[in-house]
């Protein structure tokens, strides 16, 4: 049996039909009238008015009702971590889709910056503070033992220890790889030491604990690929999103998904439909360069 949220995908794909007629209506009225609904309903009704300005152009080119435009509203507010909007917007570094940038800071250290991110830096005489936003970064830190390398990072903060790390936020927490000597990882009231071949996760619970990692996999994004082993497909639609320009309605069954492969970053364009050959998943592509995956 279906899950709430992937029958509200299969509403926001049927509703976006230009086919769309009465006998469809008269299903979404009666889905509507469900114990529970109407409440989600309303609060859809909240989210569009705030997501209006950026559905416009999809409105007009697709003829799509307000209703149908409303379901968008509501898969937006649905648990699978849609995103819609970009955090970061005024940083100071940003990268567009498809772009990835190499900086030189002013201490020296040197940052690769991600496709999709976005990082800030805020350097005095007592500290050198970093935020990532959002996105991915691979830090390479000059030495200073006068001023501590921090980076804040979703709900955690990492110390650089004369180090090199890369540092992956996805919707759900963050992925930090140690490529040189060790960092110190703090969430919440926990904190770890990650060495060299290690990878800790956090989130908003927390630390998860360190474990083996392959560098070279983790930092493979700099040169052109992504790899991904048995990843979650929600986490794996995150990098891909960021990376491609698309924004991603996914399902909590779907999210769950694992996921093992090897994509290039010149060549992301039929990489859902790709998943969906191998993976228990459906994916419908809508105006705006918006993704939608439901569990099959």
């Amino acid at each position: 049996m279906a899950s709430a949220d992937d029958e509200a995908l299969e509403w926001l794909v049927r509703l976006n039909d230009t086919r769309l007629d009465e006998a469809t209506e008269r299903d979404f009225a009666q889905w509507l009238a469900q114990p529970g609904h109407a409440e989600e309903w309303r609060k859809a009704e909240a989210f569009w008015r705030r997501l209006q300005p950026a559905t416009t152009e999809i409105r007009r080119r697709r003829h799509i009702t307000r209703r149908a435009a409303l379901a968008t509203g509501a898969a937006a507010l649905l648990p699978g971590g849609f995103w819609l909007s970009r955090p970061g917007r005024f940083a100071e570094h940003r990268t567009a889709a498809g772009e990835t940038r190499q900086l030189l800071l002013a201490d020296g250290s040197r940052v690769d910056l991600a496709a999709g991110s976005a990082l800030s830096t805020a350097f005095d005489p007592m500290q050198r503070a970093l935020t990532l936003h959002v996105g991915e970064a691979f830090f390479q830190v000059a030495a200073d033992p006068a001023r501590p390398f921090v980076v804040t990072a979703g709900h955690g903060e990492v110390t650089a220890l004369g180090t090199a790390f890369n540092i992956r936020l996805t919707t759900r927490g963050a992925d930090v790889t140690v490529t040189e000597h060790a960092v110190l990882a703090r969430s919440g009231s926990g904190e770890a030491r990650v060495f060299a071949g290690q990878r800790l996760s956090y989130d908003a619970v927390g630390l998860h604990g360190t474990e083996p990692a392959d560098a070279e996999s983790a930092t493979a994004w700099r040169r052109g690929v992504l790899v991904f082993e048995a990843a979650s497909l929600g986490e794996v639609m995150d990098v891909l999103a960021r990376n491609a320009g698309w924004r991603v309605m996914i399902s909590e069954a779907a999210r769950r998904v694992p996921v093992t492969a090897i994509f290039n970053l010149a060549q992301l364009d039929q990489a859902p439909e790709i998943l969906a050959r191998t993976l228990p998943v459906r994916v419908t592509r809508a105006p705006g360069g918006i993704v939608i995956l439901r569990a099959r």
